[in-house]
Parts: C-alpha cells; sequence; structure tokens
C-alpha cells in the first residue's frame, strides 16, 4: 500500500490522550554488522517456533465497463496506457503520470508474471488459484497470512433489490422498506472477492492444511473521507443519491464503526481458521491507525473509545474481546514533519467538508508509537520501512540497515513491557515503477525514484529472515514471536514473494530454509 508524501492517503479515527512518556529524540548506536548471515543465530535455551505472517494486497477491477475485467495488477504490468493508477489525477495531476527522457517508461515487467502452476496473469476470484496460494503458503513454512481489509463507510444500498440482497447487514437492524429496504446504516466491504475465494478454499483443506488467517483494517484513502462527508449534500440529494435525514454526523459514524465490528463478529471471528492470542481473542492488524484518528478526531472522538466500543461488541457477543496490533511506519526528522502523521483533520469550509480539508497535528514516528498503549493497542509492526532518520532506502543493503535499526529502537522500548508486542518486520524489497514510481506528486513525475531500486535475491532475503529470527529469538520474552512479512503479492510496489516467472519460489524457500517448517 502507498504512502504518498505529496497527497496523503490513509485510513480513518482519532485520539486525544497526552503522551507521558519519554519521546525518542535521538537515533541509537549504529548497529554492527561484522556477523555473518551464517552466524546469527545466537545460542539461547530452546523457544518455541517464530509465527510467520505474510500481508496478502488484494485486487480489484478498475474497468468502467463491468462486462470487462481490468486486474489492478496485471494491467499495470503490462501496459501503461491501461494502468488506473498511472491515470489518477488525485496523485499525478491532471494529466496523469508523465515519462520524458529523464523519467522514462521502463515497463513492461512481465518478471513479475505469476507462475505458470498460478496460471500466469490469474483471475483473483479463481478458486483453483486460491487454493494454490494457500498451499505454498502452507508447505513453505508461512502460519497465517493478513488480508488488506477495506471498507466503504459511504455505500447505501437496497436489500430488497435482487443485486444487493447479499450484501451483509446486521441482523435485526432497521430498512427503509418504502425504498426497496434501504438500510440505514451505510457501508459495505471492498475488494473483498479474493478474501470470500481464499476463506471458502481454506475450509475445503484437510485441517491440518489449513492456514490462519486475520485481517488488516485499512482505510488509507482520503476520496473515501470525502465521499464520507458527501452525504446528505446537496448535489447528493438533487441526484437522489441520498435522502433527507442522510447525513455523516457524529451518531451516523458510531453506527457504522458498530456495523464494521458486527461484521468482523458475524462472519470472522466465529470462524476456527481465525487467528487468535494465546487467551482466545481474535487479532486485527491496524494499518496506519493515524489516519482513522485524526478522521475520528473530526466527530471528538477518541480512537481509544473505538476501540474500546470494538472490543466491548466482541464482548458482548461470548469473545473475550479483541486484540488490536498497529502497523505504523513514518518519518523521523523534523524537516520531514510536514509528512507526519497526523492525528486531526479540519474542513477548509466546514459548511462544505467534502471539498477537502487538511490533516493536522502531524507526529513524527518516534513521537507517534508511545501513545498507541494508551490508545488500546498491544502491539506493532509495521509494512515497509523506508528510512531510519537520516537513513534512507536506495538499496536492499540500506534496507537492511533500516530494518535493523527499527528492530532495536522499538524492540528496546518496549521489552520490558509484557502487555505491548513488537512483531518483527520484514520486506522483500521495494520498486514502485509500475504504478508511477516513489512518490507521486502533482506534476506528473515521481519525486524519489532513486528508491525504486530495493532490489534484493534470494541470498540476501534469506540473510535478512536470519536476523529477524536471531533479533526474535534475543527478545523472545518481551516482543513474542511473530515475525511479518510484507508481501505476499503487492506487485506494483515490488514486494512480492509469491512464486514468479521472474524469481521462482526463491523466497519460499528461503523462509522454508530459515524457519524449517
Amino acid at each position: 500500500m502507498l504512502f504518498f508524501k505529496s497527497y496523503i492517503y490513509l485510513p480513518f479515527l482519532v485520539l486525544f490522550l497526552s503522551c507521558k512518556e519519554k519521546q525518542i529524540s535521538s537515533p541509537p548506536p549504529p548497529h554492527d554488522n561484522s556477523l555473518s548471515a551464517a552466524r546469527l543465530i545466537s545460542d539461547t535455551p530452546e523457544q518455541p517456533d517464530e509465527q510467520v505472517g505474510v500481508y496478502f494486497m488484494p485486487s480489484w477491477n478498475t474497468s468502467p465497463d463491468p462486462k470487462v475485467d481490468r486486474d489492478s495488477f496485471w494491467s499495470c504490468l503490462q501496459d501503461p496506457k491501461n494502468c488506473s493508477s498511472l491515470q489518477n489525477p488525485a496523485i499525478w495531476g491532471a494529466r496523469g503520470r508523465l515519462y520524458n527522457r529523464r523519467y522514462p517508461y521502463e515497463g513492461p515487467y512481465l518478471e513479475r508474471k505469476p507462475i505458470q502452476e498460478l496460471k500466469g496473469f490469474y483471475d483473483r476470484t479463481d478458486p483453483e488459484v486460491a487454493r494454490k496460494q494457500l498451499e505454498y503458503m502452507k508447505e513453505y513454512g508461512i502460519d497465517f497470512f493478513a488480508y488488506n481489509w477495506f471498507f466503504g463507510r459511504h455505500y447505501y444500498y437496497h436489500l430488497n433489490f435482487g443485486p444487493q440482497a447479499k450484501i451483509y447487514y446486521p441482523k435485526g437492524w432497521k430498512t427503509d422498506q418504502n425504498r426497496d429496504g434501504r438500510v440505514r446504516v451505510p457501508g459495505m466491504p471492498e475488494w473483498d472477492e479474493q478474501l470470500q475465494v481464499l476463506l471458502a478454499e481454506n475450509t475445503k483443506l484437510p485441517k491440518e492444511k489449513q492456514l490462519k488467517w486475520a485481517i488488516n483494517w485499512c482505510d488509507d484513502s482520503n476520496e473515501r473521507w470525502m465521499l464520507w462527508l458527501k452525504i446528505g449534500s446537496p448535489e447528493e440529494l438533487a441526484r437522489k443519491a441520498n435522502y433527507s435525514g442522510e447525513k455523516p454526523d457524529r451518531n451516523l459514524y458510531l453506527q457504522v464503526h458498530e456495523k464494521i465490528t458486527q461484521l468482523w463478529i458475524d462472519q470472522f471471528f466465529k470462524r476456527k481458521d481465525y487467528l487468535r492470542a494465546p487467551d482466545g481473542r481474535p487479532i486485527v492488524y491496524f494499518y496506519f491507525p493515524q489516519d482513522a484518528e485524526s478522521r475520528a478526531a473530526y466527530y471528538g472522538l477518541s480512537l481509544k473509545e473505538l476501540l474500546d466500543y470494538s472490543k466491548n461488541l466482541a464482548k458482548k457477543a461470548g469473545l473475550k474481546g479483541i486484540k488490536f496490533i498497529a502497523v505504523t511506519a513514518g518519518p523521523m526528522l523534523e524537516q520531514e514533519r510536514i509528512y507526519g502523521l497526523p492525528t486531526s483533520w479540519k474542513a477548509k469550509n466546514p459548511s462544505r467538508p467534502w471539498e477537502g480539508g487538511q490533516y493536522q497535528n502531524k507526529l513524527l514516528l518516534q513521537e507517534y508509537v508511545p501513545r498507541l498503549k494508551s490508545m488500546g493497542f498491544e502491539g506493532m509492526t509495521g509494512y515497509v520501512y523506508h528510512n531510519f532518520y537520516e537513513k534512507d532506502n536506495r538499496s536492499y543493503a540500506d534496507m537492511r540497515e533500516t530494518y535493523r535499526s527499527h528492530w532495536k529502537l522499538w524492540g528496546e522500548k518496549f521489552k520490558s513491557d509484557a502487555n505491548f508486542e513488537y512483531q518483527i518486520p520484514v520486506a522483500m524489497g521495494w520498486d514502485m515503477r509500475p504504478a508511477g514510481g516513489t512518490w507521486p506528486q502533482q506534476t506528473g513525475f515521481p519525486s524519489e525514484p532513486y528508491k525504486d531500486r530495493v532490489h534484493s535475491t534470494k541470498a540476501t532475503f534469506k540473510a535478512k529472515l536470519l536476523e529477524a529470527q536471531d533479533f526474535s529469538k534475543k527478545n523472545r520474552n518481551a516482543n513474542g514471536n511473530t515475525i511479518m512479512i510484507c508481501c505476499w503479492n503487492e506487485y506494483l510496489e515490488g514486494n512480492y514473494i509469491e512464486p514468479t516467472e521472474g524469481h521462482g519460489f526463491d523466497y519460499l524457500e528461503a523462509i522454508r530454509e530459515v524457519f524449517g517448517k
């Protein structure tokens, strides 16, 4: 998933809690790189095996014609003219991504095509492909996948209208029978087709071959936030997209949050294959909580209030609660505060908030992280770390160094806290050229294209896994035993361990060789 330095695309909630913990103001001493990868595993007493997770990014149809399927991944790997990411004016400006002699098109990126056993540029809803993906994960030592789960809170639909009859709506909730069962509380999952197929195929597998899974809750789009705020606007009422009384106020916002949680309870948490903490609570990963926090602040709500609300709903349903794990990253230098992690959002025109606003009160990563526990999180991990203070990722060697620095910083911070774990993140690289490059600007050109060369090999990825395993074992008592890998299939960002024509099974083999499963 993308974190744009020019146009912030982010998830949705808030906080007005003060931070009493001492914030980190300077980087720790540099890491000693003298040990070879082969000697990294420390001579500690035997401990439980690592639990290996991997993020799974869904793709979707970008074609305006419902009869034509244009996959958001495969279209960008093959032809820039069909790539919606390159045509998006919200991130690239009115003319989309521009190419010239200085910023040339370097595709197509056919080495990222999945192997023939996965049917190449496969149909994302193909059950045979889904089963193969699950089998590969299990066979090569992955214990669970965290599915990047999106929810469009602005969608109204009609339960008495055939095509919409199967969309989730909590049992017993009110509808408007005078308008074909129009739901009173909007919102529906987006891009969950692959998840439904994966879960259906997982259920068919023998119990010992089934994979655990969790959701990684994402709402990383400012566009979705604007669509939510536009509910009940004069324009929407005029075109009858909304009706009198439908408005995105605080009460409806809370009702949608309740609906989201109830969906998790009804459709996910009751499944035997859902990932749980040792005490039985379902685990929910939460991508970029600052996005949710800043938007909830618009309604005077704190992120802790929302997480507590979800936990209490789970308890009422007979569960022991929910364990939330924050997925975080962000800038660490004062001169980059403009790109920092926001904690509030303010409309430019309070009477027409859907026309835009500003994310405010931005914090650096080392200022934001100490607040996580007070928000209701019981752990943190990462998706992709792009830097550590002054150190940027310009190569995979750089990435290994920045990751080691993050591991040490956050591992040390939480090592004495038995109620907060740091799950060690690992990434296979970064190369966003198929989506236009790092990072999109309104000029039509990327601002830091030199970062699109963070390429690993089986050997360097394996070395990084060994480093992560060593750190995990040394800090097991404090940080738990989970290692999170990015990613199974982030094809447009150059983070994909799924077998491809370019690297075959190299990355899966590295995982199996390190973790021995």
